[in-house]
């Protein structure tokens, strides 16, 4: 079953492997490594499932997350949140994503987290 993801990934390289890797696996994947371009981007292509990275250019996927998740527009959209945090330091905010995934990761779990949250 192919669902639409929407990658949020401010780092050309990683957001690059990760869309790879989602089309792989048949999604239909939208990339944006601009955090602005969000809203728009969930308005025009509709996401079944949102995967972020925390740090970003300018703001923290944590943040994002949470004004996604308390709005009824998107609260329904499962988000995966991912990080080269260390794991001491994610939960210094309220974290309010489906799931959160430590960088480096192996695609596999990537794959597996992305299937649970879609419930493939």
């Amino acid at each position: 079953m192919m669902a639409k993801i929407l990658v949020l990934e401010n780092d050309p390289g990683n957001a690059n492997v990760i869309h790879l890797e989602l089309t792989d696996q048949a999604h239909d994947v939208k990339t944006i490594i601009d955090a602005s371009l969000l809203e728009k981007t969930i308005d025009q292509f509709h996401p079944e499932l949102i995967v972020m990275d925390i740090l970003l250019n300018h703001c923290d996927g944590r943040i994002l997350c949470a004004g996604l998740k308390r709005s009824v527009k998107t609260a329904h959209i499962p988000i995966l949140l991912i990080t080269a945090m260390l794991e001491s330091q994610i939960y210094a905010l309220p974290i309010l994503a489906d799931k959160v995934m430590l960088k480096p990761f192996d695609y596999e779990l990537l794959a597996d987290n992305v299937n649970s949250l879609l419930s493939i």
